[in-house]
């Protein structure tokens, strides 16, 4: 049996494993397996109350340096702070959550005590005191800036954040301990900077982004005198933000100045006109009361409502006023013509003219106001009273028909008392302003004339 020899040797070798295995199992069941380390502190091989002993020596022991652009601000250890490490409890936890049995592989295996549930207690003054020399350490400190959503070029971007240097204090307190239970020798400031809210790269913004260009993008579609007027999706990319509490909304203001530029484009209250008169061809009518105009409060809010909405929309725009009409006329082919320079009354309808009649204006001293107006009511057996400035004296006049025109008083009227119509009466014998009529003529502009019907005084 030469082989007997290997065979007692091999045999012997197993067992010398064996107890070497079950030995190092006993060795490391009250000690750190090999490996073990908490930050720079080597723990490998001893017990629980001898890594406490190591941890507090080191901690003591350590300098660190506090920097901020580079520069060194102050420099501590954890005895300036009173710095006591209350580790048992933790230690002891960790020591028991390592499985001894399984010594032999920690050597290929790094085990890194995590340093975050260590409890280490500063004197509060003592670290109140360093973190406000750190704050106070740069004068003028400011506020980090969030990232946010702006408008260029009708697109929506999200602007970065902008980093401030106002310090967390409460990140520098956790900054402060992580730095000593790690034993590191630097901390810096920069880290203990408050944060902005939102970042270039946040969720949140590149969701408001998509939200806001969904809304830029309707299409709404003014009809306006038969004109289709779409308004510019660049423009309503501008008047888009975001409030208070990050929702869109609308600028109700710029919407306002958007739709000021179709009033003035289309609006006809307060415009002079141009007028084709029965015998002078084309003239100038300065303004009057009758005329329409864009509901500008109450059309700026309809606006921001159909971006906000995101839904396309064709509609017109509220109207103040009279004589809108969709297909783009004004004054229209209904309507009475005054010609104060001829002393003659003509009434239109549906561009036939009905009737005409000569008729006597203001006196000098009191004349017909000039411009369009329009008949906002109709009246029979009316009692006209007033004040005549010329004879100084209060009248009350009946009247047979009386058809007001604006709102100072004047109108149209049947004149049983003038002794003529002549194209000179006006002269002596002129009205307070209104518009004096033969009884019979005014008899039938009464049945022809509507409330609504733009009259034209030039």
């Amino acid at each position: 049996m030469k082989n007997k020899p290997l065979i007692f040797t091999g045999i012997g070798i197993f067992l010398l494993l064996i107890l070497a295995y079950f030995g190092g199992s006993k060795y490391y069941d009250s000690r750190f397996l090999p490996n073990t380390t908490m930050g720079d502190t080597e723990l490998s091989g001893v017990t629980v109350a001898e890594a406490k002993r190591v941890v507090t020596q080191e901690l003591h022991a350590n300098t660190v340096t506090v920097t901020e652009d580079g520069e060194t601000v102050t420099t501590f250890t954890p005895f300036d702070l009173d710095a006591k490490v209350d580790s048992d409890a933790f230690l002891t936890k960790v020591k028991d959550e390592q499985n001894s049995w399984a010594w032999p592989l920690a050597f290929f295996n790094k085990y890194e005590v995590e340093t975050s549930e260590v409890n280490v207690q500063f004197d509060e003054d003592a670290l109140a005191k360093l973190v406000e020399t750190l704050t106070l350490s740069k004068p003028d400190r400011v506020a980090p800036m969030s990232a946010n959503v702006q408008s260029k070029d009708g697109a929506f971007v999200i602007e970065p954040e902008v980093p401030g240097t106002i310090i967390d204090t409460e990140r520098l307190k956790e900054q402060l301990v992580q730095t000593v239970l790690s034993s590191e020798d630097t901390l810096t400031l920069e880290d203990a900077y408050v944060l902005p809210a939102l970042t270039a790269e946040s969720n949140e913004l590149k969701q408001v982004v998509e939200k806001l260009q969904s809304l830029a993008d309707v299409t709404i579609t003014y009809t306006l005198m038969g004109d289709e007027i779409v308004v510019p999706k660049e423009q309503i990319a501008t008047w888009l933000s975001l409030d208070n509490n990050g929702e869109p909304t609308v600028s109700v203001e710029a919407a306002k100045a958007y739709l000021q530029t179709l009033h003035d484009k289309y609006a006809t209250y307060e415009k002079t006109r141009t007028f084709k008169s029965t015998n002078r061809g084309e003239v100038q009518v300065p303004p009057g009361e009758y005329g329409w105009s864009l509901a500008m409060e109450a059309e700026s809010q309809n606006l921001a409502g159909y971006i906000l909405a995101g839904e396309d929309v064709k509609t017109t725009p509220e109207i103040l006023g009279s004589g809108y009409h969709e297909d783009g006329t004004d004054i229209g082919n209904t309507y009475v013509e005054v010609d104060l320079q001829s002393q003659m009354m003509y009434f239109y309808k549906n561009g036939e003219r009905l009737m005409e009649t000569p008729i006597v204006s203001g006196h000098t001293t009191t004349p017909t106001p000039v411009g369009v107006f329009y008949a906002w009511n109709k009246e029979e057996d009316a009692e006209l009273v007033g004040y005549n400035p010329r004879r100084g004296n209060e009248y009350a006049q009946p009247v047979n028909y009386w058809i007001p025109v604006d709102w100072t008083g004047v109108g149209i009227h049947d004149a049983g008392w003038q002794s003529s119509f002549a194209s000179d009466q006006w002269v002596n014998n002129g009205s307070n302003g209104c518009i004096n009529t033969p009884p019979g003529a005014m008899e039938k502009l009464f049945s022809l004339m509507e409330v609504g019907t733009p009259v034209v005084f030039f």
